[in-house]
């Protein structure tokens, strides 16, 4: 009975496998997007840059009032841009905006590129020359007069022997100190060194822009106001310390 059924089902199967596949089918579309198909599937939803909040949602529109004393009957609206947002009021206006990649794939990629657009400093190139080889190079320096026929004895080993150790203080329970991850900031053409900002940061009196160093972040705050260029340094730099205080409570992140 079983082998019956199973012949008779047997033209059925072979009818379905034949059968064509549809034209709306997607996979059978020839003209798929070449753009599209260089693209992993999912790598935009798994991309830390789209895990971003607005800037102008980090910073809140509270601490913007605070800030230039503004109050409740002013009208603040919030205008949001491709690489940031804008906070404006009476002819007045904030930029906030996060600098290339959001966040850094590291500290020290984040500081190459602080430096390659505030600080003056171009791109890793190699600058030392190659010697030309002489003969002394190919064949080995003489033995006469180099110390190189000195036998080896526990004595020279000590004095040829160096460690990390050599560079430490000598007296107890004291090393030396730990160095600084990132380099200080120069005021370099426009850009003005400023202190104890971030990990550093840099003011620019000309567009009013405060450029900042945290971490894996790079933060631009732009006051455009009437006000005298020192009252409009105060106002971002204010403005730089509270968006590094989100940041160092992962308060960028949005709501996943």
């Amino acid at each position: 009975m079983k082998i019956k059924s199973l012949i008779l089902a047997f033209p059925v199967l072979c009818l379905a496998c034949s059968s064509p596949s549809s034209t709306t089918d997607p996979a059978s579309n020839v003209d798929a997007s070449p753009i599209v198909a260089k693209q992993v599937v999912g790598v935009n939803a798994l991309s830390v840059d789209r895990n971003y909040d607005e800037p102008c949602n980090i910073l809140g529109e509270e601490y913007v009032r605070s800030t230039f004393n503004l109050g409740e009957g002013t009208k603040l609206e919030e205008v949001h841009e491709h690489n940031g947002c804008e906070f404006e009021w009476a002819g007045n206006k904030v930029l906030v905006t996060f600098a290339g990649t959001r966040p850094f794939e590291s500290m020290y990629v984040a500081e190459y590129t602080f430096d390659k657009m505030y600080q003056g400093k171009p791109a890793l190139a190699m600058t030392k020359s190659v010697e030309v080889a002489n003969d002394s190079t190919e064949s080995g320096p003489q033995p006469e007069g180099t110390n190189a026929e000195t036998p080896a004895t526990a004595e020279n080993e000590k004095v040829a022997h160096h460690t990390t150790d050599d560079n430490q203080p000598q007296h107890g329970g004291i090393t030396a100190a730990t160095p600084a991850l990132t380099k200080h900031a120069v005021s370099s053409g426009n850009f003005e060194a400023v202190k104890n900002v971030g990990d550093k940061a840099v003011w620019d009196a000309s567009t009013g822009a405060m450029h900042v160093l945290y971490n894996n972040h790079i933060i631009s705050v732009t006051v455009e106001t009437k006000e005298k260029p020192e009252l409009k340094k105060e106002h971002a730099q204010s403005l730089a310390e509270v968006l590094i205080e989100k940041i160092s409570a992962n308060e960028y992140t949005t709501a996943l």
